[in-house]
């Protein structure tokens, strides 16, 4: 009884022991929470650097949270298709024993009252899943490849989103500065909302650059120009990327079936028991290093009758789940080449619209007025004539952004 009072004893004071151990690493951690915080600096604090748009995209690439993701998505789905192979790598395991009364643990440890062995296992997947598994790694890895260009792209679309429309702004306060009387009101407005704007902007760009240790300015006139007459002729079908992630998620969900199947088809199964390596017992040496005299391969084959239809249930579910899937897809591309017209149409409108204005702009500028009242007038159509540009442009950074986002960046095309 003493010395399971003494087990008893040093287990409470474990118990004790982790407990506190607990409660001062969440104080450390809640302290260097705190330090980070006040450490941590608005935005109006930091200081402004500038960077071209190349350099944005590389550091976007190396610390963007969202294409960090999916590149662990994809060492994990090669991790997943290598171990279909490493699993037949034999495994090398290593025991210890001691056995000894309770009475007796606090008397010196011998050798005699120690045993140990090491052993190797050797284990060969289910053959008939072998080819399974292997095709359906490979695509897991594909589509999380796939899945990281989408990221990128999504990212890479929604900072020249937030570039262009930064520029377009920052050429509407310009224009705004120099505004007719009557306008002044407007400019007032724009004012008072213009350091919450630019806080938000500096977020939003940190935030996809994964760098929040300056205001980054990405400088316009880096950036690549967007040709609509290069992305219009493209947009009747679909970019590669777009594609493939469509058949990704067909071939994902008719793989399913197939992951049902197999529960009909024997399972067959190969390992090899194998003699301890080394084998030591109350001082006494035991052992055998493989010798095929006691080494056996052992083979089953099995097969389990589907009584409760648990299976054929789930296979029907599946195949089922496959088909919905179809028509998903094809209602998601019915919409997707509707949105693509809307697009296309939307911005031919809009160019026509653009190439009339700065004609009459071109006119109204070259017009002699004939007074002054006529001069203020013609003054206020142009003002009002350029900032509806402006607005417009802005309006259509929108398409621009979704035309980036579907087929890439103007050096991506020739790909």
């Amino acid at each position: 009884m003493g010395a399971v009072k003494k087990l008893a004893v040093i287990f409470v004071g474990l118990m004790l022991l982790c407990a506190c151990s607990v409660k001062r690493h969440l104080a450390r951690v809640q302290e260097n929470v705190v330090e980070m915080y006040e450490e941590t600096r608005g935005w109006e604090k930091l200081p402004l650097r500038s960077i071209t748009w190349n350099q944005a995209i590389s550091m976007l690439s190396k610390n963007n949270m969202q294409i960090l993701e999916a590149e662990s998505s994809i060492h994990q789905a090669e991790r997943d298709s290598l171990s279909v192979y490493t699993e037949m790598i034999p495994g090398l395991s290593y025991y210890g024993y001691i056995t000894r009364a309770l009475s007796e643990l606090s008397a010196p440890v011998n050798s005699e009252e120690m045993s140990s062995s090491i052993n190797v296992t050797f284990s060969v997947p289910a053959l008939t899943r072998v080819p399974y598994r292997v095709y359906s790694a490979k695509v897991r890895t594909i589509a999380a490849m796939k899945a990281k260009e989408g990221r990128y792209r999504e990212a890479v679309s929604r900072l020249y989103k937030l570039v262009r429309e930064r520029e377009i702004e920052e050429r509407r306060r310009e224009l705004m500065s120099n505004a007719p009387k009557d306008a002044e009101p407007a400019y007032a407005k724009t004012e008072i909302e213009r350091v919450d704007a630019d806080q938000q902007y500096w977020r939003d760009v940190a935030r996809i650059l994964g760098r929040r240790d300056a205001r980054w300015k990405i400088l316009p006139d880096s950036m690549p120009h967007i040709k609509w007459s290069e992305y219009e002729k493209r947009l009747d079908r679909l970019s590669e990327l777009v594609v493939c992630q469509y058949a990704m998620r067909l071939e994902q969900a008719r793989m399913a079936q197939y992951g049902v199947a197999l529960q009909y088809l024997p399972t067959i199964n190969t390992s090899i028991y194998s003699p301890s390596l080394f084998s030591s017992s109350g001082g006494i040496y035991q052992g055998a290093f493989l010798d095929m005299d006691d080494t056996k391969l052992n083979l089953s084959i099995s097969y389990s009758v589907d009584t409760t239809l648990y299976n054929w249930d789930t296979y029907k579910t599946s195949k089922e789940h496959y088909e919905r899937e179809k028509i998903k897809v094809a209602d998601e591309l019915m919409d997707h080449r509707a949105r693509m017209q809307k697009l296309r149409q939307s911005m031919s409108e809009y160019h026509n619209w653009r190439s009339y204005m700065m004609k009459h702009i071109a006119y109204l500028s070259n017009f002699a007025p004939s007074g002054a009242e006529e001069f203020i007038t013609r003054s206020s159509s142009i003002f009002g004539m350029r900032k509806e540009l402006l607005d417009q442009e802005k309006n259509s950074v929108e398409a621009e952004a979704a035309v980036v986002l579907e087929y890439g960046m103007p050096d991506e095309l020739g790909k």
